[in-house]
């Protein structure tokens, strides 16, 4: 997020009567070393704090806590082809992964240990225009819905199907692909590794295709 963005939301939210010093900061989180080529973005749903948090700053030398560690997992795997987890499982390969995407809170306010469904709901509803701006600034190719998926459907109009729900799907909006998965904080490190890896064998979505 840069400054220009953050200031509109800032504006924004100061008009709806929400404090702006409680958005948080997220995005590229290293301009330096991110990989547009893969393009890859992850969704979450806020912070866990009472101040505004950067990202960029928290994530500057490395994952810190146990859902970054995931985020960070995740990330080397897509971008090493899943080599093999005792692989991946490595702080300063983990770290370089992490300097390499784009991560995206649906809430910008700052929150607590947990936050419903329709909380989020309301936030992204509320910024579809600022997120969507955002979303197009970063331009991923893609997209790991962690526990946001429901939002993304209408805020990237995905290409669903009603019958098949949780399955990969195309944004009309974005040139981006968005994959339905669990919100780091509910993740296992060998078996949710693993079944991320399933996930790109049985589809061909880094080649643009299912």
């Amino acid at each position: 997020m840069n400054d220009a963005l953050l200031k509109e939301w800032e504006e924004s939210h100061k008009l709806k009567g929400l404090d702006p010093t409680k958005i948080s900061i997220d995005g590229i989180l290293n301009r330096e070393k991110y990989n547009s080529e893969a393009g890859i973005m992850f969704v979450l749903k806020d912070t866990n704090s009472k101040n505004r948090v950067n990202l960029i700053d928290l994530l500057r030398n490395g994952a810190k806590y146990q859902m970054w560690h995931a985020v960070a997992r995740w990330a080397a795997g897509i971008l090493n082809d899943f080599s093999e987890y005792d692989e991946i499982n490595n702080y300063e390969v983990m770290k370089d992964a992490l300097h390499q995407v784009s991560v995206v809170n649906l809430k910008k306010t700052t929150g607590v240990s947990s936050v419903h469904s329709s909380s989020v709901t309301a936030y992204a509803h509320q910024d579809k225009n600022l997120l969507l701006k955002q979303f197009r600034m970063i331009n991923p190719k893609l997209i790991i819905a962690c526990g946001t998926f429901e939002q993304l459907i209408w805020l990237l109009d995905l290409e669903i199907d009603p019958l098949s729900i949780w399955q990969p799907a195309k944004s009309r909006i974005i040139d981006a692909w968005v994959i339905p998965w669990r919100h780091p904080n509910r993740a296992t490190n060998f078996s949710t590794y693993n079944q991320l890896k399933e996930i790109f064998n049985k589809t061909n979505i880094k080649e643009g295709t299912l």
